[in-house]
């Protein structure tokens, strides 16, 4: 099977027109129909129907089916070319989101200096939504993720190291400032600063939101957890966040939430099912099974 076939074919079924594949791709039009010939032969069977009353392409069932393997086809081997590459350049690409780097990676860091490896890493630092989605695609070839629930994904090997409680942090001017504990329901109407879409804490504030039937009142959003706590210090509003990230020096009371069935920010080093570990990445895997 030709691999530009494939590829060909899934432009068909976006475009439904051989002259724009063929443009697309710089090739005859004939280039096109004759891959799709030799992808149907192999198949014994049509991917596409010429309705030449209507002049539309028509995909067949079969050429649905296909297509959904075959864009898995494309994504695999965009993965297995992109950590060969890295493998060669003796490269490890490490996905590290911000709360969970500012905690965990410091007591690693010197065994990876002892080890030499260090020096090889290249660290990401995005939301652990952001990073989970790059262990995907095959662009991280190992990451530090949080989750709010125990990660269940059949495409990574996850291995959990530690949890930690979401709590309201309020600032000291706050009229919450001596409170312990909060209800769901009594946070309709405040005021949030949030962290992006790309962070679990986005997707517990949500959460919650659901289990108190409210809408949320969001009136800042930032990737930088350091602003948003100066903001919460500052009385702006008030923010939910994990318990690790919260520091005596912040400025910051936190408080407890009453709900049962509440999340619980969890934390996993993960790697692709698929992905061959070389000698180097399989000792900075041993490392933060060891340190953290």
């Amino acid at each position: 099977m030709n691999i530009k076939d494939i590829e060909y074919f899934n432009e068909l079924i976006t475009t439904k027109n051989f002259s724009i594949v063929a443009q697309n791709f710089n090739v005859s039009q004939p280039t096109i129909t004759m891959a799709i010939k030799r992808l149907e032969e192999e198949f014994n069977t049509k991917f596409f129907i010429r309705n030449k009353s209507h002049k539309e392409l028509i995909v067949t069932d079969s050429g649905k089916q296909f297509y959904e393997h075959s864009k898995q086809i494309m994504q695999e081997l965009k993965v297995a070319s992109k950590e060969i590459r890295d493998a060669d350049e003796q490269k490890i690409v490490f996905g590290l989101p911000p709360i969970i780097g500012t905690y965990y990676f410091p007591p690693v860091t010197p065994e990876l200096l002892r080890n030499g490896l260090l020096d090889d890493l290249t660290i990401i630092s995005r939301g652990s939504s952001f990073c989970r989605k790059m262990l995907l695609n095959g662009d991280l070839d190992i990451a530090l993720l949080g989750s709010n629930y125990p990660l269940k994904e059949p495409n990574l090997i996850t291995e959990t190291f530690a949890r930690s409680p979401y709590k309201i942090i309020v600032g000291y001017d706050h009229p919450w400032a001596n409170r312990q504990s909060v209800s769901i329901e009594e946070l309709r109407g405040q005021r949030f600063i949030s962290q992006n879409e790309s962070f679990v804490q986005h997707r517990a504030l949500k959460k919650m939101a659901r289990l108190g039937h409210f809408r949320l009142n969001i009136v800042c959003q930032t990737d930088n957890v350091n602003i948003l706590k100066a903001l919460v210090a500052e009385n702006i509003g008030i923010s939910l966040q994990t318990a690790i990230s919260i520091n005596p020096d912040d400025h910051l009371h936190a408080i407890d939430i009453e709900a049962e069935d509440f999340p619980t920010f969890n934390m996993s080093i993960a790697y692709h099912a698929r992905h061959y570990l070389t000698d180097k990445q399989q000792k900075v895997l041993d490392i933060l099974r060891k340190s953290i």
